[in-house]
């Protein structure tokens, strides 16, 4: 008998597992998770080491072993799940030696009997699987079982393992840009191949043609919403409660500052050792408005820029200052802040007749900045209303404190243009 998956503890799962297409409920993967981890065990008891040996490779279950997956009262449902990954093709791109493309269809699960004496059941794992599912001495990753069998959607669990396998010292290196060096534990994914990994692409037989798998989620927007979002949320709820190890932060490209479709997802890696951020208030999933998510690590050799002081801005006629400063705000405030921080402007103006320089100043070397530079639309809103005008103007000696929510209501006594 099994006598029951042990609950908690690590297991290996073949990284050319995880990064085939993911077709499996939550309640396959995770008895596929157990499975692994009595493979596991008896690896070096069996000699599974050697091929052959996978052909004895038997497991001998009970109403108890089969509920310890989808709880005691739910072994029914678990039971469903053994017999259907009995019937589940898993579906395997390699290339041999030579670069040639072999696609391989194979079982889990090669048999399964229920003894209708004894109540019990016998599982015989496929052999086939001998080169992927556990190989201790190739490329593989280190799972939490407790972990793994605690998440609640599949879509979680394949980041889940995601994370895992990219959580230590990985940097991608990008072979269309070998200049560019990316932080540690940041992975760019194509869009084509993310939905390919996470089963949402149509897939078909390359002999015959014959759709294999259709296509989910067409829509970007529908990935972000019922894909990544969900798992990004309950992985770091569980990370933040102490019940898992890894979780993760994403941007894709083309879509923060463009109406055009997303091409590239990349994804940040967090983990108990080496953590988003040492500020409480960062330690958080990234939303619209935050400071960028910067992949790159900036390896170009430091110089001393030069700094335009103010008496450069000086030199402009206080109309055209007052028409750059507006011209600019208008791109990031809305109306009635535009309203009201020109009007501020104005009146510190005429009180110094330096005062659209200073604004300039201000405006000018938070241009320079690359967070401000690769920052959202909301990031850059943000950004001018706290700190430019409220921080960074302190400099020259006062501010303007942002605007109160009454003041929206109040009706624009002057022109903007």
């Amino acid at each position: 008998m099994l006598n029951h998956f042990a609950a908690n503890c690590s297991f290996s799962f073949s990284n050319l597992m995880m990064q085939s297409p993911l077709r499996y409920t939550m309640m396959e993967r995770r008895f596929l998770y157990k499975l692994s981890e009595e493979i596991k065990r008896r690896y070096t008891k069996m000699g599974l080491a050697v091929k052959d040996n996978w052909d004895n490779l038997v497991f001998h279950m009970t109403d108890e072993d089969i509920a310890c997956v989808g709880g005691k009262k739910n072994w029914k449902r678990t039971y469903h799940v053994v017999r259907q990954l009995a019937d589940r093709t898993v579906i395997q791109y390699t290339r041999n030696e030579k670069g040639e493309l072999i696609l391989g269809y194979f079982h889990w699960i090669d048999s399964f009997n229920w003894n209708t004496s004894t109540n019990n059941y016998t599982v015989r794992v496929s052999p086939e699987l001998y080169s992927y599912v556990i190989n201790l001495t190739k490329e593989f990753t280190i799972l939490d079982l407790h972990t793994a069998i605690r998440l609640e959607s599949k879509y979680s669990q394949k980041f889940y393992e995601f994370c895992c396998q990219y959580s230590g010292n990985f940097r991608y290196s990008d072979p269309e840009n070998l200049n560019t060096h990316f932080k540690q534990r940041v992975v760019k994914i194509n869009i084509t191949v993310f939905r390919f990994m996470f089963g949402l692409s149509e897939l078909h037989d390359p002999k015959s043609g014959e759709v294999i798998a259709k296509a989910k989620y067409q829509r970007f927007q529908q990935i972000i919403n019922k894909v990544i979002v969900p798992a990004q949320q309950e992985l770091y709820e569980l990370y933040k409660n102490g019940l898992c190890s890894v979780w993760f932060d994403y941007y894709a490209t083309d879509c923060l500052n463009s109406k055009s479709a997303p091409t590239t997802l990349y994804f940040f890696i967090y983990s108990k050792k080496y953590p988003k951020s040492k500020e409480v208030a960062l330690d958080r999933p990234w939303k619209e408005g935050d400071e960028p998510l910067i992949p790159f690590e900036d390896r170009k050799p430091k110089t001393k820029k030069t700094r335009l002081s103010i008496t450069d801005w000086k030199k402009m006629p206080a109309d055209s200052q007052r028409d750059y400063i507006l011209r600019y705000i208008k791109s990031y405030l809305k109306p009635e802040e535009v309203g009201y921080y020109i009007r501020k402007i104005d009146e510190a103006q005429s009180k110094c007749k330096d005062s659209y320089a200073q604004v300039i100043q201000v405006l000018y070397e938070k241009q320079q900045q690359e967070k401000y530079i690769r920052g959202t639309l909301a990031y850059k809103h943000k950004s001018l209303i706290d700190f430019v005008f409220n921080e960074n103007l302190k400099e020259f000696g006062w501010n303007i404190p942002p605007m109160k929510k009454e003041q929206y209501k109040e009706p624009l006594l002057f022109s903007t243009n």
